[in-house]
């Protein structure tokens, strides 16, 4: 995901929605708005049902304003997904039968005017568990490469050495010297395990804020070589861990590895969702 994009959990449930920023307006993925409201353990076959009984009682409009975005799943990989805005969302809630419909359209209507700034913020955050944040902050620092690698690449950072020679220097800055193989060996990583998957949140922030601050700066300033380019993210990096140390906080390289991996907490967060929409063996007497 990239800042455009957020996970967001419904008040009072446990299950993510996603969401874009698009043409201006958020838009939200249909299936997971399917899978809050019906706890249905298929919702992608419910919605595929309910657009089929949306287009038989004639209100084939509403499915036009339906758009195909490309969002993250919990796999980590994007898929093309039926989205959203805010009014068709409210449209297409009023045909499904639920007793979330209300709190939900109460829901959307306050996290639909969140402009992309307030994602990183605590009320989105504090909604999260510890492993759902690890999750987005991952998935933020990933598409946050992505856009970095434009930008490098006007300066001539095209191969992939050049970019694993450019990403070396931001790394250099804010871990006071170490490249990307000093940082996975320090961690005790194994030959093909990515770095960032075995960072916990605090440490994603750092990362996130210095390629974020250097891609600025290089659509914002002239620089044409990618030496020029590499010495901006070594010094972007050396900024980040300056407001670190100003601030009080701990430098990235002093910060614990965790546990579990990233790709081992989505593996766990997928499972669970799964999990929840599972029906119940013994469902509560009454």
């Amino acid at each position: 995901m990239n800042d455009d994009q957020a996970l967001l959990p419904f008040e009072g449930n446990r299950q993510l929605i996603r969401r874009q920023w698009h043409d201006g307006r958020w838009f939200f993925s249909v299936v997971d708005v399917v899978a809050v409201l019906t706890d249905s353990d298929a919702p992608r076959q419910y919605w595929g049902n309910l657009k089929r009984r949306i287009q038989d009682e004639g209100f084939s409009e509403l499915l036009s304003k339906c758009l195909q975005l490309k969002m993250r799943s919990m796999d980590g990989k994007n898929y093309a997904t039926d989205a959203g805005d805010t009014e068709t969302i409210l449209r297409i809630i009023q045909s499904i039968p639920s007793p979330r419909a209300e709190p939900f359209k109460q829901w959307l209507a306050k996290v639909g005017r969140e402009r992309l700034e307030e994602i990183a913020e605590t009320d989105v955050l504090a909604g999260m568990t510890p492993e759902q944040r690890a999750i987005f902050l991952r998935d933020q620092v990933t598409d946050r490469n992505i856009s970095l690698a434009d930008a490098a690449a006007t300066a001539g950072v095209v191969t992939r050495r050049d970019f694993a020679l450019f990403q070396d220097f931001g790394y250099k800055g804010l871990y006071a010297g170490e490249t990307a193989r000093d940082i996975a060996e320090r961690k005790g990583l194994r030959k093909g395990q990515a770095i960032l998957d075995w960072m916990g949140s605090d440490e994603l922030v750092a990362n996130l804020f210095r390629a974020s601050l250097t891609e600025q700066s290089l659509r914002n300033e002239p620089v044409d070589t990618k030496e020029q380019a590499n010495q901006v993210h070594h010094r972007t990096g050396a900024a980040v861990r300056q407001v670190i140390v100003e601030q009080g906080g701990t430098v990235p390289e002093k910060l614990p590895t965790p546990d579990v991996s990233v790709q081992e907490l989505r593996k766990r967060e997928q499972k669970r969702i799964e999990a929840e929409r599972q029906p119940s063996l013994f469902p509560d007497k009454k």
